[in-house]
């Protein structure tokens, strides 16, 4: 049995606004897809006029222009992104290194990668921060 592993490293989010109206997300999707950009991860929220879709995708540059380019509106954050192994208690380990630092977790979603890559975006209430602390203070087993 190997050690579980846990990486943290700051990444980039698209959020894209969109209208709440059916077929919105499928354009977007198709639309990134025919120009070559796999989603990777995916969160979707909304209000009685509109959503948006925050994404984690392979070319985050080329994915931000195609959107702006066809008019759409797009911004890019940082987040921090954890490759946690699928244990018990790994979560709740690396989780419980930013409550004690007192960082909130305003959202998050799950994502994958190429291959069987898998892991959280988080966005803490200091990306730098957080990852600082995760970097330093989370032991490994």
């Amino acid at each position: 049995m190997h050690a579980p592993t846990l990486v943290f490293s700051k990444g980039k989010q698209l959020t894209v606004y969109l209208q709440n109206r059916e077929g919105a997300l499928a354009s977007l999707a198709t639309f990134l897809g025919r120009h070559g950009v796999n989603i990777y991860g995916l969160s979707l929220s909304d209000t009685e006029d509109h959503g948006y879709a925050r994404l984690i995708v392979d070319d985050t540059e080329k994915a931000r222009q195609l959107v702006e380019d066809s008019g759409e509106l797009v911004t890019e954050q940082d987040v921090l992104l954890v490759h946690v192994e699928n244990e018990p208690g790994e979560l709740g380990r690396m989780l419980q290194v930013l409550a004690d630092h007192r960082i909130n977790i305003d959202y998050g979603y799950s994502f994958g990668g190429p291959g069987t890559e898998k892991g959280l975006a988080l966005m803490p209430s200091n990306v730098e921060v957080a990852l600082s602390f995760l970097q330093k203070d989370v032991p490994l087993p």
